[in-house]
């Protein structure tokens, strides 16, 4: 068995520590150095032996493992919390964002705080948002004709972006935009294309424009020649309270100027009283002037109640709870228009306020006749819904109050007592005058958004238009009575589930087979 050579420090320490007397001599004599070297070997290896260096340093090497370790962690952490952005969630942040009327420089912006460097200038953004645009029109082209199938009741306007005008139509109850078509012109001929592509419209509201007007009587006359029945024309209520608010507004502006102007006279004269001026005539002039003060006063006075007495007019019940008819409404209208007189409400009287204010009584007791139930549980429906929705009236101790608490009282009992045949009245009646739409703001309401996004964007072109339509009819409401539903749902179109950027990435082929699957099992 060889045996390994030991180093010559060990020896020395050898020699030194443990050796017997003389054994450091016969060493340096053997080895040929002097016997200090061995002395010195001997402290080496003793110091090499020391534990305490040794200790230090491990300590500081197992802490640099643990710095090291935590940094790992930390970046594994941010990388499962990291996010790709890819180049089709480039395009969607980009439609998305257009959709929602922000502009692509801006989009680029909020996208740069994510990608730094790497965020896509604002032109390859537009290209995007371009292709985008393209795949809404496709994805419309098969989505518009059967939601607009399913249209009953629908208001029409138009906004201008530029000179240009935007033809608009909604369906009232679900705020499904139907229509956004740039037109060069709004005459009737244009926007009687937009009303054949609804083929089972039933009303229409409108404000006044001849072009919508126009529109509609061209359209009309097209369904009387096919036998068909022609679209009801509602005239909006919304235009006729707007202009008689600003005209009673102009109305109180003539009267507190009126008043203001007397009181800053007999300021004056008071003044001129106490320095000892007393000018001839001076109180018969402010005399009169109050005279004028108090006479716009009683006019803007007046001019209030029979505005009220327009408005009660136009409403779908009258104040004791009952059900309007046309030729009421008619009578009390006239009968307030006929109060409101003065430059201010001209355009009111003569331009506004036409028959067809009036059409949606028209259609509710027409469609309240044709309901499969029982007269007497369809007046006594009708009679409860009307005092449930003015709950003022059946309050106080005054002796029509509970006269109309008593009546509400009789025909719930009817109601009660009939059970189901009762319950099934009282739901088939709000359903019809749930639907007695009167209004077109709605309508207005979708312009004002169209508005917002139109002041962020440079040009407003078809392709968007459309984008921005798509996005809007796919969003989930999140507050409100169509909260939680979006406006395709709400007007009863089912698509494929999944987000909107997954439905415009749908060919339209499959598109087709799937909607038409869907809406057909249901």
């Amino acid at each position: 068995m060889c045996s390994l050579p030991v180093p010559p420090p060990i020896t020395s320490a050898a020699a030194v520590f443990c050796g017997p007397h003389g054994a450091v001599t016969r060493l340096a004599r053997t080895r040929g150095v002097f016997r200090q070297t061995l002395y010195r070997e001997a402290h080496q290896v003793v110091a090499a032996l020391d534990p305490a260096p040794t200790a230090a340093l491990v300590a500081s090497l197992r802490q640099q493992i643990a710095s090291l370790q935590a940094q790992v962690d930390q970046l594994q952490q941010q990388v499962a919390q990291a996010l790709v952005v890819t180049a089709d969630q480039h395009a969607e942040f980009a439609s998305l964002a257009q959709a929602l009327g922000v502009s692509l420089s801006s989009a680029r912006s909020l996208l740069a705080v994510l990608l730094g460097n790497d965020t896509p200038s604002v032109a390859q953004l537009g290209r995007l948002t371009k292709k985008a645009a393209q795949q809404a029109s496709a994805v419309l082209a098969v989505l518009d004709e059967p939601a607009r199938r399913q249209a009953r009741q629908v208001a029409a306007d138009e906004i201008f972006v530029g000179r240009r005008p935007v033809l608009m139509t909604i369906e009232q109850d679900s705020l499904c935009w139907l229509g956004a078509r740039l037109a060069d012109a709004r005459d009737g001929q244009e926007w009687a294309k937009e009303f054949e592509k609804l083929p089972n419209a039933e009303q229409v509201t409108r404000d006044g424009g001849q072009g919508l007007e126009k529109g509609l009587k061209i359209v009309n006359l097209q369904r009387v020649k096919a036998g068909q029945r022609a679209i009801d024309d509602q005239g909006d209520h919304f235009h006729i309270l707007q202009r008689a608010r600003r005209a009673l507004r102009e109305v109180q502006g003539k009267a507190v100027r009126a008043f203001r102007k007397a009181e800053k006279a007999e300021a004056k004269l008071r003044r001129d009283r106490r320095k000892g001026k007393l000018p001839s005539g001076r109180w018969t002039a402010v005399a009169q002037w109050w005279r004028q003060a108090e006479r716009a006063f009683d006019r803007w006075s007046a001019q209030e109640k029979s505005f009220e007495r327009l408005r009660a007019g136009l409403r779908l019940w009258t104040p004791e709870g009952r059900l309007n008819t046309r030729a009421r409404a008619e009578a009390e209208v006239q009968a307030a228009l006929a109060e409101l007189t003065g430059p201010e409400w001209s355009r009111v009287r003569t331009k506004l306020v036409g028959p067809e204010a009036f059409t949606f009584l028209d259609r509710v007791h027409e469609r309240l006749q044709a309901l499969p139930v029982a007269a007497q549980l369809r007046e006594s429906a009708v009679r409860v819904e009307g005092l449930r929705r003015q709950p003022d009236r059946l309050r106080g101790e005054e002796e029509a109050a509970g006269a109309l608490r008593g009546v509400m009282l009789a025909c719930g009992l009817v109601l009660s007592l009939s059970a189901e045949a009762g319950a099934r009245a009282v739901s088939l009646v709000r359903g019809v005058l749930h639907q007695a739409w009167r209004s077109s703001s709605l309508v207005e309401g979708v312009n004002s958004v169209l508005r917002m996004q139109q002041r962020r964007q440079k040009r407003m072109t078809p392709g968007l238009l459309e984008l921005q339509r798509l996005y809007w009819n796919v969003h989930v409401f999140v507050a409100g009575r169509r909260k939680g539903k979006s406006p395709y749902e709400r007007l009863g179109l089912k698509v494929p589930p999944g987000s909107w950027w997954q439905l415009l990435k749908m060919p339209p082929e499959q598109l087709r087979a799937q909607v038409s699957a869907l809406n057909h099992a249901a």
